[in-house]
């Protein structure tokens, strides 16, 4: 009984060592407040309304994943942007050259404007996409690839934002 209380304890030590901690990312945010003006819809094959979609997603993402609070005036950072690219494209195909696989992919022209530390200011393009099958119809499941979209190119602004990527 002895030998498996040291065991036990020698594994939650070992474990504790090897944790990486992925909790809030801001870490090296020094920014108290954010602002993010309504994204600008370029693309033109972007859905209706996907603009103003996005800008409101981006700040409830940046709200739950840091400690900035969201300001309209007089933000320590200040982000803006537009939707420059909404497509699909197959991306396998089958042997009776129909498509197996569709890709949507959504890309972003972003501005952040760090008030308090300029070196932190940037503009970059943020790309990411989402897989479905093509026997999917895209208008039923397009709110659903929009929302891992959306997820993966926020995380990807918090990254750039706390220059820890």
């Amino acid at each position: 009984m002895k030998r498996f209380f040291v065991f036990f304890a020698f594994v939650i030590l070992f474990l504790q060592g090897c944790t990486i901690h992925y909790g809030m990312l801001d870490g090296s945010i020094t920014a108290e407040s954010f602002s993010v003006e309504l994204f600008e819809e370029q693309a033109s094959n972007a859905p209706a309304g996907y603009g103003a979609t996005y800008t409101d997603f981006l700040k409830d993402f940046v709200i739950s994943r840091t400690k900035m609070k969201l300001k309209n005036t007089d933000a320590d950072i200040e982000i803006s942007g537009k939707i420059v690219k909404y497509g699909t494209t197959p991306l396998s195909v089958q042997s009776d050259e129909q498509a197996a696989l569709n890709r949507l992919s959504v890309t972003i022209a972003v501005t952040a404007i760090n008030n308090k530390e300029e070196s932190q200011s940037f503009e970059s393009n943020f790309s990411q996409f989402s897989d479905y099958s093509a026997e999917q119809d895209l208008a039923t499941i397009e709110t659903q690839l929009l929302d891992d979209i959306n997820k993966k190119i926020s995380q990807d602004i918090i990254n750039k934002l706390s220059g820890n990527w």
